[in-house]
């Protein structure tokens, strides 16, 4: 249920013309993409929908990751992340995203361990673990 009151954090739109196929236009603020599901041995217009929610994982650990590092310490070098989607072939197992991050520049062990409970906090986490596991390894140096 929403009220008047609800604040919309963001927001997205998608629009899939008849004539398009699956090549869809998806828009966000000034932002203008192209999603697809291309079919096996054709070419891609853009990436899938679930390359889209990887990528969002990806960025938003990535980003929260060097706020947090700018401004409580900074250092940590290059951050690097990785999502992979992980879709079991044995009934009944988890899927789950597995996101593997590295830092390139060593971190003393108190303050990355801070950065690793920050990672399960940033907002897109958040939002996935209502319906995913995410699950994390994280690398220093």
């Amino acid at each position: 249920m929403t009220s008047n009151n609800d604040v919309i954090v963001a927001s997205a739109h998608a629009t899939l013309l008849a004539t398009s196929r699956l090549e869809t236009e998806i828009r966000t603020g000034n932002f203008t993409y192209t999603a697809d599901d291309a079919q096996t041995g054709s070419a891609a217009a853009g990436p899938t929908p679930t390359e889209y929610l990887l990528m969002a994982l990806a960025s938003c650990t990535a980003i929260t990751l060097r706020a947090y590092a700018d401004r409580k310490y900074d250092y940590a070098g290059d951050i690097t992340v990785d999502v992979t989607y992980h879709e079991p072939q044995i009934v009944g197992a988890e899927r789950y995203l597995q996101r593997t991050i590295r830092l390139s520049e060593e971190v003393p062990e108190l303050d990355f361990q801070s950065m690793v409970n920050i990672v399960e906090r940033s907002p897109v986490t958040l939002l996935l673990q209502f319906a995913w596991s995410v699950r994390t390894e994280i690398f220093n140096a």
